[in-house]
C-alpha cells in the first residue's frame, strides 16, 4: 500500500482519476495534510483523512511507498520523527526555488525592485524557519534529508539542482508528472496540422508570462523587447499576487507608451483559453524558475514559437530534447526564425513527451502494487 500525503488543490483531481483509470486506486491511499474545509479538491469521495488526525496514519513502516506531494517546511518534524521504507518527495518547485533551503535567483533586476515595493521584504516560504527557536531544527536538515530515496520531477536538472544544493539529499531521480494528458490530447486532437507560416515583427501579437506572479519576470522582458515594433503583448493577470500586479501594471504605465501592451484580467476556461491562445503568435516565459510549463507545452503543441530566459532549468532541457525554443533576447530575430523552425516537428515532439503510452507507463512503475510488492521482497 502507498500513501501519499497531499495539499488541497486542484492537482489532486487529475492526478487521482489517472489512477482510477490505470485500476491503480486500491493500492494508494490519500490523506490532506490541510485541517480546514476543502476548498479545491473535487473527488473528497477519495480522501482518506487529515493528518491532524494524529491516529489516522499509523505506523509509516507499513506503506510500500510514502509519497510527499510538496515537502515544506511544515513538513520536516515529521519526517525527522518518522522512518520509512521508501520515502518519496514529488517537487512542486515553490518549496525549493521560494524556499530558504536554496538560494535562487528567482527575479530579474526590475523585477526585484518591484517586488521590494509591493512587499517591503523578500519573499520566502520559510522566514520563521530561521529564527533563533529554530536553529535545532535547521540542524536537523541533512537528517531530514537524507530520509528521501527518491525525488520525483519530469525535469532532471531541476532534480541535479537539488542534489547539489540541499546537505543531506542523496535521493534518486524519477521520472514523474502531474496530468496535462488530458488537455494535451485536446490540443493534439485540434492543432494536428501544425503548418509553417511567416510574419513581420511588426505583426507579431506575444503572450508573456503565465500569470500575475513575479517570478514570471514581466518588466524585464518588456525592457528587452521595448525596441521591437511588437503589435501587441498580453499579460495574463486573472491570478497571482495582487500588490505585484498593481505594482506591475504602475510601473508598464510609466516606462511603456506604446499602448501596444494589454491585460487578461478574466478566468477563462481550458476551451476559452486555447480561443484567445490561438489568436497569438508567440509565447514568452522569462521565469528563471520552471514556472507555467502549461502554457509551454500549450504553445509548442498549437504550433506558436517560444522564448524562454535561457538561465530557466528547463531551458537546454528541452533543447536536449530536439525542441526549438529561443533565448529570449533573439525575439529580434523571430522573422528569419519563421522561416526555418520546424513548428510541427516541436508539437511532435511535445506530443510524445505527454503522451498517454508515456504517462500510463511512468504511473505503473511508480504507484502499482505489483512493484510495491517487489519492492517489500528486495
Amino acid at each position: 500500500m502507498n500513501l501519499h500525503l497531499i495539499d488541497d488543490e486542484k492537482f489532486f483531481d487529475p492526478f487521482v482519476e489517472k489512477l482510477e483509470a490505470l485500476d491503480l486506486l486500491d493500492n494508494n491511499i490519500f490523506i490532506v495534510k490541510e485541517c480546514g474545509p476543502l476548498k479545491f479538491i473535487k473527488r473528497t469521495d477519495l480522501i482518506h483523512g487529515r493528518m491532524c488526525d494524529k491516529n489516522l496514519i499509523g505506523d509509516t513502516r507499513k506503506y510500500g511507498k510514502v509519497f510527499i506531494h510538496c515537502f515544506t517546511a511544515e513538513m520536516y518534524d515529521w519526517v525527522l520523527e518518522h522512518s520509512f521504507k521508501e520515502l518519496n518527495w514529488m517537487i512542486w518547485g515553490k518549496e525549493l526555488y521560494s524556499s530558504d533551503l536554496v538560494d535562487y535567483p528567482l527575479y530579474e533586476p526590475l523585477t526585484k525592485d518591484i517586488v521590494r515595493t509591493a512587499n517591503g521584504q523578500r519573499f520566502s516560504l520559510n522566514l520563521g524557519y530561521w529564527r533563533p527557536k529554530n536553529v535545532l531544527r535547521r540542524a536537523n536538515l541533512p537528517r531530514i534529508f537524507s530520509k528521501f530515496d527518491n525525488i520525483l520531477t519530469w525535469i532532471e536538472p531541476e532534480y541535479e539542482y537539488a542534489i547539489r544544493n540541499i546537505k543531506g539529499l542523496r535521493a534518486k531521480h524519477q521520472q514523474f508528472a502531474y496530468m496535462f494528458e488530458t488537455d494535451a490530447n485536446i490540443l493534439r486532437a485540434r492543432f494536428r496540422n501544425v503548418r509553417p507560416y511567416r510574419k513581420n515583427i511588426s505583426e507579431l501579437r506575444c503572450i508573456l508570462g503565465n500569470s500575475g506572479v513575479a517570478s514570471n519576470n514581466h518588466l524585464d522582458a518588456i525592457q528587452k523587447t521595448m525596441n521591437l515594433p511588437l503589435k501587441e503583448i498580453l499579460i495574463p493577470v486573472s491570478y497571482g499576487n495582487e500588490k505585484y500586479m498593481a505594482a506591475l501594471k504602475g510601473e508598464i504605465q510609466k516606462r511603456q507608451n506604446k499602448g501596444n501592451i494589454k491585460y487578461l484580467d478574466s478566468y477563462l476556461s481550458f476551451a476559452e483559453y486555447i480561443e484567445v491562445f490561438d489568436q497569438y503568435d508567440v509565447f514568452i516565459s522569462n521565469s528563471i524558475r520552471p514556472v507555467g510549463m502549461g502554457n509551454i507545452w500549450m504553445a509548442l503543441l498549437m504550433g506558436k514559437l517560444v522564448f524562454m530566459n535561457r538561465r530557466n532549468l528547463v531551458f537546454p532541457y528541452l533543447r536536449s530534447m530536439g525542441i526549438e525554443i529561443f533565448d529570449i533576447g533573439m525575439i529580434e530575430k523571430a522573422e528569419s526564425i519563421f522561416r526555418t523552425i520546424d513548428l510541427k516537428k516541436n508539437a511532435d515532439l511535445a506530443a510524445e513527451f505527454l503522451s498517454s503510452r508515456r504517462i500510463n507507463k511512468m504511473y505503473l512503475q511508480l504507484f502499482s502494487k505489483e512493484v510495491a510488492i517487489q519492492h517489500e521482497t528486495v
